[in-house]
């Protein structure tokens, strides 16, 4: 009855890290573009990632939130934040300049001027301490 109990606590645990290490795997940042990649997309490119973002779906925020109410990926708490990430993962911004327009919207201002405005939502939590969620970019 104990070892059994010790088994079923190991394999809990073990499949609670391996499911966090998957679903935050998905939300580091990219490594710099290389040397002669273009800082700037050319007009109307498309982002190298799918919206929304970074969770494409509710159990996917649901995983996230959980993470972040764990002190994992403080970023996603803040939507200036959330939205830098972003456009490091969609365009290769490593030095962006992010600015509250309104409520859910981030003016994000990357490389030789160029803009990008983002909707952002909290698909888990509304108010402190919940996520945000790109879900437009124009």
């Amino acid at each position: 009855m104990r070892a059994t109990r010790l088994l079923t606590t190991l394999l809990t645990t073990l499949l609670t890290a391996v499911l966090t290490a998957v679903l935050l795997g998905g939300c580091a940042t990219p490594a710099p573009p290389a040397a002669g990649t273009p800082a700037a997309p050319p007009s109307g490119a498309a982002p190298a990632v799918a919206l929304p973002w970074p969770a494409r779906s509710a159990a996917e925020a649901a995983g996230l939130q959980q993470a972040a109410d764990s002190g994992a990926q403080p970023w996603l708490l803040d939507p200036e934040e959330t939205a830098l990430s972003y456009a490091a993962a969609a365009f290769g911004w490593t030095a962006a300049g992010a600015e509250r327009t309104e409520p859910g919207t981030v003016l994000v201002t990357g490389p030789a001027g160029a803009r990008r405005t983002l909707t952002l939502v909290q698909p888990v939590r509304s108010g402190t301490g919940g996520i945000w969620s790109v879900t437009a970019d124009r």
